[in-house]
């Protein structure tokens, strides 16, 4: 399949670029597989619900980095995690 953001994209991107995601899968334990199952699920979903005549814009793929992470803490943690702009993309522990 032909992704918006490739599913490893979106693990490699939130561990180099979102605040908090490395501290927070590993204080959870959240392994690897999981996190591939997850994104492969929202570059699926994202993919085939996009448009192909709309552009996809870096605005874009923050705000699908931003869908895999809200889905990974809601899946694996107890949900004491949340995802905010301050002013970039980071994770802040309730």
């Amino acid at each position: 399949m032909n992704y918006l953001i490739s599913p490893e994209s979106l693990i490699f991107q939130s561990k180099a670029y979102i605040k908090g995601f490395n501290e927070m899968i590993g204080t959870e334990e959240i392994p690897q597989w999981d996190l591939l199952q997850t994104a492969t699920e929202v570059a699926e979903e994202w993919t085939d619900g996009w448009d192909d005549d709309q552009g996809f814009g870096s605005s874009d793929g923050t705000f699908m980095i931003k869908d895999f992470v809200d889905n990974v803490i809601a899946m694996f943690t107890n949900r004491n995690y949340k995802t905010e702009f301050n002013p970039a993309l980071q994770i802040v522990k309730l």
